[in-house]
């Protein structure tokens, strides 16, 4: 703000000075005409305050003129412009102004751009936009400079040149001290860098050490030395020709120490033949080799003396008989005659003493003589723990037999059972105790047995009483079974068996009589009737199917003479509800044998009777009951409809159902007619 102060503070002076000076500078006194032409001529100029005085001067002379008048107000509405644009363009000013002091450059510039789209020729705002256009373009050269230095540091830290990638990323940081990025990037290839030093340090180390074994002939540690060298640098192609060289020496040398090892051996052994072949082979590995070429010569030596000639004899009588008893003793072995091979390996080691096949061997079959009697002992206790198992597994079951046998009653099989279990463990608490449950069970089976005879007597006496015979000839047969051969009973299942025949025969003539009704309504075609007989036949229990059959057989012929179905889907009505169903008359030469077929379920769980209504709309023509059955099957009720006067007679319509008491569902409704 204080450049807009004095931005204003010049413009205000420089028009407080410049009016006095004109009006006075003036020699002669301007007409009207003359101060209009020039406020004309500076208002083109776009000097508006100079316009202004002008116009002001004209109007003083003629206060009222119109013409000059409008310019004048057309004057200062340029300059209330042009102040307009002055606080825009020092507010932006003031912005950049701003920004700039917080380093916020390209803000800034943003801002001068905005001020110069107002006054293009402001010198302040253009000396800033050049000061900020320099100072960009130096940083963005220092940016590229530092980036590239980064690039190239980042290059160098992963092809894991970390010396020069350190010089790089501490160039950069001194163009930008403070950027973390690098700075966490050259921690880590200084990090980097002293894990690499030491890594090198690490390999001259071992590889220094390899070479000092080398030339010591101790391949083995070398190698090793070598190896870890390589763990280090893996790609040291040298390194590992290296090693490859080594091995192949390893190797010569092993060979050779082996043989000599062998041939040196054989020598302390007095086996010179022996000695002397080992001494060759290892001259195959190191070709005049004079340790091995001077063994020789003094095996040579030693075998051609007298002295050699005798210990060979001496020697070669020991070896044949240490052979005959290691042939014996391997011979006694592979028949699995341990103790014998012991005998003889005994004796080859006396010969012998220090034989390592023959300590090896005795050994061996001291071992199996020892395992052959541990695996003895261990069979006896196993065969002993077996048997003791089976035994208590024996006992137990016979326990649980016995058990079950005195849940099931069978007392003398549970007393035989559980003298079993004594004499397998004559201790037994458990047998001794069931034993003595069994004892007292067989009096209380004697005493519950007179019991029984007598409730029985009693209950058949009774059932007598009530002509119930079939309950009676149960109750005595109960009573000889608690009392076999018992005279009274047995005189009273005769009569009750007597008494028995003559009812089932009474029965059988009754149910005869029913049938043969049943029978003769089927023949008259009078369907009802005839299953209102055959119904009081299978209520005689009989167990003849006869008159189920024939129910069945009316059932299946009225379904196939159905005239009119009364309902499509199944009909739930509660009970005291009427149900209604309508249809058109049936014809009326079909009435007289008309029958209404239903098939209910009773929904409730005891038996109620239910109300079928027919008529037309002149109302109640006439109706039925029937008792719907507790069960809760679907049940057939075949009513002869066509019997009454009202429904031949006359053209019914509807046919209502009414339950009471009860609920029912409906499946089936149908009218048909006899054949």
């Amino acid at each position: 703000m204080r450049n807009l102060a004095k931005y204003i503070f010049i413009i205000s002076f420089g028009l407080l000075c410049f009016t006095p000076t004109f009006v006075n500078a003036q020699d002669n006194t301007p007409t009207l005409q003359q101060l209009v032409a020039s406020g004309d001529k500076e208002y083109t100029n776009k000097e508006y305050i100079k316009a202004k005085t002008y116009y002001q001067e004209a109007l003083r002379m003629r206060p009222n003129d119109a013409s000059t008048k409008g310019k004048l107000d057309r004057t200062l509405q340029r300059i209330r412009e042009e102040n307009k644009k002055e606080e825009q363009f020092f507010e932006h000013i003031d912005i950049a102004d701003g920004l700039y002091a917080n380093n916020e450059l390209e803000k800034a510039l943003a801002e001068y751009n905005k001020a110069l789209k107002i006054f293009p020729k402001d010198e302040y705002a253009l000396g800033k936009k050049e000061e900020i256009s320099t100072i960009l373009k130096d940083e963005k050269d220092k940016l590229n400079n530092f980036n590239e230095m980064v690039t190239i540091a980042d290059r160098l830290l992963k092809e894991e040149k970390y010396a020069e990638a350190v010089m790089q990323y501490e160039s950069a940081l001194q163009l930008y001290p403070n950027n973390s990025a690098v700075k966490e990037k050259f921690q880590e290839a200084k990090s980097k860098k002293s894990a690499y030093d030491s890594k090198v340090s690490e390999y001259e180390r071992l590889k220094s050490q390899g070479q000092e074994y080398a030339l010591r002939k101790k391949y083995a540690e070398a190698i090793d030395a070598y190896e870890q060298a390589l763990l280090v640098f893996p790609n040291e192609t040298e390194l590992s020709r290296t090693i490859s060289e080594l091995r192949a020496k390893k190797d010569v040398a092993e060979r050779y120490d082996t043989k000599i090892a062998e041939a040196d051996a054989f020598y302390e052994d007095r086996s010179y033949n022996d000695a002397k072949a080992s001494y060759q082979a290892a001259l195959t590995v190191i070709p005049d080799d004079s340790y091995a070429l001077g063994m020789i010569a003094r095996i040579d030596e030693i075998v051609n003396s007298p002295e050699y000639l005798k210990i060979q004899n001496d020697k070669a009588k020991l070896d044949s008989n240490f052979a005959s008893f290691m042939g014996k003793a391997e011979t006694a072995e592979a028949q699995k005659n341990y103790e014998q091979a012991l005998t003889y390996y005994t004796k080859a080691l006396e010969l012998k003493p220090n034989n390592a096949e023959a300590l090896a061997k005795k050994q061996n079959a001291e071992n199996m003589i020892l395992y052959a009697e541990q695996q003895r002992k261990e069979q006896e206790r196993l065969a002993a723990a077996e048997a003791e198992k089976q035994r208590k597994a024996q006992i137990q079951n016979l326990i649980n037999t016995g058990n079950q046998q005195i849940t099931d009653k069978k007392y003398a099989d549970a007393e035989n059972t559980f003298n079993q279990v004594l004499v397998l463990d004559p201790n037994n608490a458990t047998a001794t105790e069931k034993l003595g449950v069994i004892a007292g069970f067989y009096e209380e089976i004697q005493r519950q047995k007179v019991e029984n005879y007598n409730n029985a007597m009693a209950e058949g006496r009774y059932a007598m009483d009530s002509w119930n015979y079939a309950e009676a000839i149960r109750q005595y047969n109960i009573a000889l079974t608690n009392k076999p051969g018992d005279e009274a009973a047995t005189q009273q299942l005769a009569l009750a068996q007597q008494n028995e025949n003559m009812r089932v025969a009474a029965l059988q003539n009754e149910y005869n009589g029913y049938v043969t009704k049943g029978d003769a309504q089927f023949q008259t075609k009078n369907y009802d009737k005839a299953i209102e007989f055959y119904t009081k036949a299978i209520n005689m229990n009989t167990g003849n199917p006869y008159p189920s059959n024939k129910i069945r057989e009316i059932g299946e012929m009225l379904a196939a003479n159905k005239l009119l179905d009364l309902i499509t889907d199944v009909v739930a009505i509660s009970s005291s509800e009427t149900k209604r169903f309508t249809f058109e008359p049936v014809d009326a030469s079909t009435r007289r044998g008309n029958y209404l077929l239903i098939k209910a379920k009773n929904l409730g769980e005891r038996q109620f009777i239910m109300y079928i209504s027919y008529g037309s709309k002149n109302g109640r023509s006439g109706g039925f009951t029937v008792t719907v059955p507790k069960n809760q099957d679907v049940n057939d009720f075949i009513i002869r409809i066509g019997s009454q006067y009202k429904w031949f007679s006359e053209d019914n319509t509807w046919i209502e159902i009414l339950p009471e008491n009860g609920s029912i569902e409906i499946t089936s409704m149908e009218i048909t007619k006899g054949n």
